[in-house]
């Protein structure tokens, strides 16, 4: 049959419609018309009595189909309003790795509440899930799939798949075992289809096999995914033991995961799973305001510099407050110079900010690897060049028009033209060292076995910040003495 899609209010809408009506026979059939996420899309507007009473009335598969697609907070409002029958219905017809999945989210009160209500078949296949470290291939596997024995036959291989339809997760591709369960190869359902039925799955298996260990981390299993184009992969323990299965609805989730982890570490952000509006305030206040804590205090760095430079250029001037037929010191340093330091910062750090995201997504997808550090750095030196030529160039016509206007057209004071030479010099200068610690750094961090992602900021906008803070007012001294003896 084919779905329907409607948005997410009208659908609402028409079911809290059928509801008021109590025609269940009609609220069941419509419930097939759309596609499951569609539905908990929908059914989420609900009030959480109105979404108890539909799904109630909605058959244990049905149920079991919306119910994975609903936010962790209405799974929980869920499992607290169902009796322990109910609950062991609703988890009979749902995924182990599923299961697994909810089961991390609810509080500790809730997880024993599901597991006293499942059978001690289903609890023992969800703790062997639980038992591997969390972003492994273990803790993401399927345990729920077919295996075909070396030994049988076509025939009987179709039939213990038709048998086992309904707990399978993987109808495509079945993996091949022995008596030990050693994984020995794979079968594809169309190779099966077009076999003769007496024919022996040793004889028409595919003995080289694409894998991974319980203990692979899961970035690596989606570059497995990528690099190989499938869209399953069989899971084998130390001994070689098939214990389960990865489809690419996994892959994605983790994808998702990665992807989110890597943008909220690039923010300085503490990585959260949460979804935004369920999200609390204070929680967002943490996770934000530590990193902007330590950006602020290593800032001190940068204020310290300026400090010292500032007490530097007032101690080798004959005159405290004025030159010899010039401008005051002050007059330098607060409205020519301080100024530039906002074009400084802006710059360095997009700068800053363009080499370390290209990095880290390179290095997430294994594009570059940590031995390729001299090569991104020659890379990105040619790009920092002819970007820092350009921003120069514009940079100077920039500030001929500024200080024409903020001078009526009085541009001849040499302050003038050494501070524009001093930022853009600076910036030349800037946009080279930003690149090249952006684009490093993150390569360094994959060499010591720490997060790219977490070296890309704020550590490295605190490193830049205090490097163009330097160049800037060492550029801007040097001029400024020149200033002093001319």
């Amino acid at each position: 049959m084919k779905k329907k899609l409607l948005s997410p209010q009208e659908l609402a809408e028409k079911l809290e419609k059928i509801l008021k009506n109590s025609d269940v026979d009609l609220f069941r059939k419509m419930v097939n018309d759309y596609y499951p996420a569609d539905l908990a899309e929908a059914l989420s507007e609900f009030p959480l009595e109105r979404l108890i009473i539909a799904l109630r009335i909605l058959s244990t598969d049905q149920m079991a189909e919306i119910f994975t697609f609903f936010t962790n907070d209405i799974q929980e409002e869920i499992i607290k309003s169902y009796s322990s029958k109910e609950i062991k219905e609703l988890f009979d017809n749902i995924f182990t790795d599923d299961i697994v999945d909810i089961l991390e989210e609810l509080p500790s009160n809730l997880v024993k509440k599901v597991l006293r209500s499942t059978t001690p078949e289903s609890r023992l296949q969800i703790n062997s899930i639980l038992k591997y470290a969390d972003y492994t291939a273990g803790s993401i596997m399927s345990v729920d799939y077919t295996k075909l024995l070396l030994t049988s036959t076509v025939k009987e291989a179709i039939e213990l798949i038709k048998k086992e339809r309904d707990e399978s997760e993987e109808v495509y591709f079945f993996y091949v075992v022995d008596d030990l369960n050693n994984l020995k190869g794979v079968v594809e359902l169309k190779k099966l289809i077009f076999s003769s039925r007496d024919a022996l799955i040793k004889d028409i298996m595919e003995d080289r096999i694409i894998l991974a260990n319980t203990t692979t981390d899961q970035e690596e299993v989606v570059n497995i995914f990528k690099k190989y184009d499938i869209t399953t992969l069989p899971i084998i323990n130390s001994q070689n033991k098939l214990v389960g299965i990865i489809t690419v609805d996994d892959v994605l989730d983790v994808l998702e995961e990665e992807t989110t982890e890597d943008i909220h570490k690039m923010a300085g952000i503490a990585p959260t799973e949460e979804e935004y509006f369920k999200t609390s305030v204070w929680k967002m206040v943490k996770s934000r305001g530590i990193g902007l804590l330590f950006l602020m205090l290593f800032a001190t760095i940068s204020q310290v510099i300026i400090l010292l430079f500032m007490s530097l250029y007032e101690l080798n001037s004959e005159e405290k407050n004025v030159y010899q037929n010039g401008w005051s010191i002050n007059y330098i340093v607060t409205i020519l110079l301080i100024p530039l330091l906002t074009v400084i910062y802006g710059t360095s750090g997009f700068a800053r900010s363009q080499s370390a995201t290209m990095v880290v997504r390179a290095l997430s997808l294994s594009e570059v690897y940590s031995k390729d550090i001299l090569k991104i750095i020659w890379k990105e030196l040619r790009v920092a060049l002819i970007t820092g030529i350009i921003l120069v160039g514009v940079n100077f016509l920039r500030l001929i028009i500024i200080y024409s206007v903020q001078y009526k057209g009085d541009i001849n004071h040499k302050e003038l033209w050494y501070a524009l030479a001093t930022v853009s010099i600076t910036i030349f200068l800037t946009v080279i060292f930003s690149k090249l610690i952006g684009s490093t750094l993150p390569v360094i961090a994959k060499k010591i076995k720490m997060d790219p992602a977490t070296m890309a900021s704020p550590i490295i906008s605190t490193v830049v910040d205090g490097i163009s803070t330097a160049l800037f007012f060492s550029i801007g001294y040097v001029f400024y003495a020149y200033l002093l003896v001319a």
